[in-house]
């Protein structure tokens, strides 16, 4: 019996640390970013909340346009490395499929890359981008004004 108790111990624990380490410090990642070059092509502004959900805005006129939202995965530098600083995420457009590195510099200050395969028979090429970010607005409790997002 002791054994089973051990055993169900270091699961719960392990299980515990599993659980924890994928969402590890995601103050690090929360606010609305704006990208640095107001001429940029690509993403315009990016606004993650504290259940790192992220959402992009493009380079559309007259208004950037929306891209959705997306789950965040974070990660660290280790197994063992709790302060996680860079994140991937994954968006299914429908006529291009984008996939989305973002890496802390410092708490106000990311990189953010987007890796876009178009997938509409268009002829276009497949493209990447690297831009950097400034974090504009912090975000309290998940709370985001609409009019602060345009």
């Amino acid at each position: 019996m002791k054994i089973f108790r051990k055993i169900l111990t270091i699961s719960s624990v392990g299980l515990a640390l599993l659980s924890t380490s994928a969402f590890a410090y995601p103050i690090n990642f929360v606010g609305i970013w704006k990208n640095t070059n107001p001429n940029t092509r690509g993403i315009v502004r990016i606004v993650i909340t504290p259940d790192l959900k992220m959402r992009m805005f493009g380079a559309c006129t007259p208004t950037p346009c929306d891209n959705g939202q997306t789950q965040l995965i974070t990660f660290g530098k280790t197994v063992t490395d709790l302060n996680h600083k860079a994140a991937m995420g994954f968006y299914d457009l429908t006529f291009k499929h984008v996939a989305t590195a973002v890496k802390i510099i410092n708490s106000q200050k990311l990189t953010f890359e987007h890796y876009n395969q178009f997938v509409d028979g268009s002829g276009r090429q497949n493209y990447w981008m690297s831009e950097n970010f400034k974090k504009v607005i912090p975000i309290e409790d998940g709370i985001i004004e609409n009019d602060t997002l345009e």
